[in-house]
């Protein structure tokens, strides 16, 4: 059982949100200052939580959202959501953005580097590069805002695809641990910790196996799916996820073949290389 009322959990969003910013806004004025990341501790103190893990729960969700990054040794960077206070170390824009042929680019640094390409490399690998960085480009913008969506629940954008796993395994929305990744739409590592995390927020809990009485499911709360419920009804009206409802049908399918064959391609290139080792 939920136990709290409507105005609590708007709070509660309201709260986690407000959070997340603040903690933005802070971090990137400490670095415009002092050209650094705080260690944890550092971090702890500059937000005023009483502890490093909770600075680290709220690290997860800056790096997440694009913001924050690990270097190979472990140090935090920022990371390409990071945003930057002006001149910090960068040279001014052109007074115009031109490509290389003196054409107006809309603002749009692509179109420039397409032109730059285009002047010394192969012509079939610029059709390439301007499909696959516009495609990064894209799904990094939409990973900054899926994990902005989430922190209005205090979750991570993982934690969050692994509810929905445990929703649509169907009712009683439970399963064996060992299972719950045949359900997962990508990679999702830490499994183990988010699922310690949400059992600690009520979204999911450990119920006893009936056909194995050492063995335990994960299942979904009442309380989980409330909150998905809450960020299903907030993406009616997010542009990042109902986009596709502005192509036209033949667009929409144009896309899904294009991208189930990107992904066909991609996958088999995977296996070929997996096999290799």
């Amino acid at each position: 059982m939920c136990l709290l009322g409507p105005m609590d959990g708007i709070r509660r969003q309201e709260r986690a949100k407000v959070g997340l910013e603040e903690c933005r806004a802070a971090l990137e004025a400490h670095f415009a200052e002092h050209r650094t990341i705080p260690s944890m501790a550092g971090l702890a103190r500059l937000w005023g939580y009483a502890s490093k893990s909770s600075a680290a729960r709220r690290v997860d969700q800056l790096v997440e959202a694009g913001v924050l990054s690990w270097s190979p040794d472990r140090r935090l960077a920022p990371g390409p959501g990071f945003s930057r206070p002006p001149n910090a170390g960068r040279q001014a824009d052109p007074p115009a953005n031109r490509g290389a042929t003196g054409a107006v680019t809309n603002g749009d640094p692509l179109h420039a580097a397409l032109e730059a390409w285009a002047s010394g490399y192969d012509p079939a690998l610029v059709r390439s590069y301007s499909v696959t960085t516009r495609l990064l480009r894209l799904a990094r913008s939409m990973e900054r805002r899926i994990a902005l969506s989430a922190a209005s629940e205090g979750l991570t954008s993982g934690d969050v695809l692994l509810l929905d796993a445990l929703y649509r395994v169907g009712p009683p929305h439970r399963i064996a641990p060992t299972a719950l990744k045949h359900y997962f739409l990508m990679s999702l590592a830490g499994v183990a910790k988010r699922v310690d995390r949400l059992a600690a927020l009520g979204f999911i809990e450990r119920v006893p196996n009936p056909d194995d009485r050492r063995g335990l499911y994960i299942q979904l709360t009442p309380a989980g799916r409330e909150a998905l419920a809450r960020l299903v009804e907030a993406d009616r009206a997010a542009p990042h996820i109902v986009w596709p409802i502005a192509l036209s049908g033949a667009q929409y399918r144009a896309m899904l073949e294009s991208l189930t064959a990107a992904e066909t391609m991609i996958a088999a290139d995977d296996d070929k290389n997996d096999r290799s080792y």
